[in-house]
């Protein structure tokens, strides 16, 4: 469920662990650290967080007979580690020049949070540690509450659902919710920005739709992490199935020619650009006309199927909204807030079982 754009920032930028990478934990000065080294075969890499912020700072550097010598980009330091029994001693020197003794020894990383993603490493595991999502208001849609759940050092917020449905899908869309909230977590504390602090600017679920059926919200992201090309936004569409708790794919809703789309496959990408965008363009034009009609003037080109090859989706009460994606120099054409497709015009298999909307 991760938001695919902002996903392939964060590979990007991520510390690639390997075999060799091991895990620490230390004070630098009076402060405490958590430090994951590479020392593979090549040059040594890795990073480290300080407790008090536990945004991620990339090492890079290289080894002399005795010692890792190590600099921090972002923060400017640079550490000069030592073997010292099983772990490491050296100092680290701030930007400013003030030199802190630093002593690691190796880290035993406590358990996951509860419902975190099955993924998480030793490190994201000691950057998570202690962490809570705590309740908070309520929000009543139509004849369900649900809940929302802050994490109060990110400020990432999701909500649960409190009742409505049927006892074992609820707790799989629960449990799915609870992971996203972690996996969010993780990917603010994954991205320091330039300036210091947490590189994304917004992450924020909402707003949140309800039915018998079905329950759907859109999560949007803007970021700048630090080592990234430059600044982002993006936004993931969610869509579960009420009655099963499982997650519903575009596809299921919404299709085009004769027959079923194809698996996931070079043959997946080739319906999705040709059959689909083209089916899609012309469904739009249908219904939104005035707004498909192609703009110079803008640079909006919303009649070209390429932009509605591959649209995040999710449920409203007027249907399915589909976002398109533009290149990064008309990005601000992203996913006019127009683009809905009547529930009617809906035609997957997914939508042929429900009983909520009227068709």
């Amino acid at each position: 469920m991760r938001l695919w754009l902002f996903a392939a920032a964060m590979g990007a930028l991520a510390f690639p662990v390997t075999a060799a990478a091991q895990l620490y934990e230390g004070k630098a000065g009076n402060a405490p650290i958590i430090v994951e080294l590479d020392q593979g075969d090549g040059a040594p890499s890795g990073r480290y967080f300080y407790r008090s912020t536990r945004l991620d700072i990339a090492l890079d550097g290289e080894r002399d007979a005795d010692a890792l010598k190590l600099n921090a980009r972002l923060t400017g330091d640079s550490l000069v580690l030592k073997r010292a029994g099983n772990g490491w001693a050296g100092t680290l020197t701030t930007a400013k020049g003030k030199t802190l003794p630093i002593a690691l020894t190796p880290a035993t990383p406590p358990a996951a949070p509860v419902g975190a993603p099955a993924d998480l490493d030793g490190y994201d595991r000691m950057q998570l540690a202690g962490l809570r999502l705590e309740p908070a208001r309520t929000e009543r849609i139509g004849t369900r509450t649900i809940r929302w759940y802050t994490e109060r050092m990110s400020g990432t917020r999701l909500f649960r659902i409190e009742g409505g449905y049927a006892a074992a899908a609820l707790h799989r869309i629960n449990a799915a919710l609870t992971a996203t909230q972690w996996e969010h977590v993780r990917n603010w504390f994954g991205c320091p920005g330039y300036e210091g602090g947490a590189g994304i600017d917004s992450d924020e679920a909402g707003p949140v739709y309800l039915d018998d059926s079905w329950v759907s919200y859109p999560w949007r992201t803007s970021w700048g992490c630090a080592g990234a090309a430059h600044p982002d936004f993006g936004v993931q569409g969610v869509i579960f199935d009420a009655r099963t708790g499982s997650e519903v794919k575009l596809d299921d809703l919404l299709r085009f020619g004769k027959t079923p789309p194809p698996e996931r496959s070079d043959a997946w990408y080739t319906y999705r650009g040709g059959t689909f965008a083209t089916g899609l363009v012309a469904l739009l034009k249908r219904y939104h006309s005035k707004q498909m009609a192609a703009s110079e003037e803008d640079g909006c080109s919303y009649d070209d199927p390429g932009v509605w090859s591959f649209p995040q989706a999710w449920l409203t009460p007027d249907g399915l909204f589909v976002a398109a994606y533009f290149a990064r120099v008309a990005r601000a054409c992203d996913a006019p807030e127009w683009a809905v497709i009547p529930w009617r015009a809906l035609n997957g298999p997914a939508v042929r079982r429900s009983t909520a909307r009227p068709r």
